[in-house]
């Protein structure tokens, strides 16, 4: 009311000065706010979600509700989790070091990797050889054994053909490996020229330059394997096998959209809209990178 009164005599500036109140306090107006609760039903079914997966953290909560048709926020989805005590502790990043001078896939089925990990049983260790799309994220097969010879190698590869394209390999497809005896034996070599794949190994001690394959194995057994206890090889088998396939229908993924592999592969290919800005988006990454 002072500043009213006065303003038309003093420079409201000087009034500001000599009284205190700021401008910024002058011109204020109050905002009435409209907050939009969550429905209840969306709340019980974060909570089941969170219940059903529970190493999915709350990014990934949210990449179900939206490829379900729900929406919601990802910031409320976060505090539905912490508000239950459902919440995963904040990951910790290592430092990346960038890929040298090896082969970037900008389309499906043009570059796979594989690699070897170990799953426990009660009764001795299970191999598991997966092959992975780099561009889609599909695990496009694998092969587990109780042993880990180049035979076991050459059999994931096949495998992977045989699902992914009925047996007929596309032209330059190109496999990357580490430099295992399995993987650098004239054996493996000669059969994946006769599947007519190109290989591509990566330096020695740079483990980071198979990045894809091996954060794959990793959330392979944090979503899959460790929180089941195997007695034998079938039970690990079993596991293994419903793992494949809940990994490529639903499991979601930041790098794709959060969407998961094999959805990404269908509207990547059908979609020009989505494939546009997808490739939009790839090429900004590479640019901050």
């Amino acid at each position: 009311m002072v500043i009213n009164d006065l303003k038309d005599q003093i420079p409201l500036r000087e009034i500001s000065r000599i009284s205190g109140i700021s401008l910024s306090g002058y011109y204020y107006k109050p905002v009435k706010r409209h907050i939009q609760r969550l429905d209840p039903s969306a709340r019980a079914r974060i909570r089941d979600i969170a219940s059903e997966r529970p190493t999915y953290g709350y990014r990934r909560v949210w990449a179900i509700l939206r490829n379900q048709g729900t929406a919601v926020n990802q910031k409320t989805v976060r505090k539905v989790l912490k508000d239950n005590n459902l919440n995963l502790p904040a990951s910790k990043h290592r430092g990346r070091t960038k890929t040298r001078n090896l082969f970037r896939p900008h389309g499906p089925d043009q570059l796979w990797q594989t690699d070897i990990t170990y799953i426990p049983t009660e009764s001795g260790m299970t191999y598991l050889m997966c092959i992975k799309d780099c561009f889609t994220r599909e695990w496009q097969g694998y092969h587990d054994s109780r042993s880990y010879i180049v035979r076991d190698a050459i059999r994931s590869v096949e495998n992977a053909v045989l699902l992914a394209f009925n047996g007929t390999v596309p032209e330059d497809l190109v496999l990357r490996t580490d430099n295992g005896p399995q993987y650098i034996s004239n054996e493996f070599r000669s059969a994946m020229k006769l599947l007519g794949i190109k290989l591509e190994y990566i330096q020695k001690h740079t483990p980071e330059d198979n990045g894809d394959i091996e954060s794959f194995h990793n959330s392979i057994k944090i979503d899959y394997i460790w929180p089941n206890k195997f007695r034998n090889f079938n039970d690990a088998s079993m596991e293994i096998e419903k793992a494949f396939s809940d990994y490529n229908e639903c499991s979601s993924h930041s790098s794709i959209d959060y969407l998961p592999p094999r959805e990404f592969r269908r509207k990547f290919l059908n979609d020009k809209a989505f494939r546009e800005r997808f490739e939009k988006k790839e090429v900004e990454v590479t640019l901050d990178d």
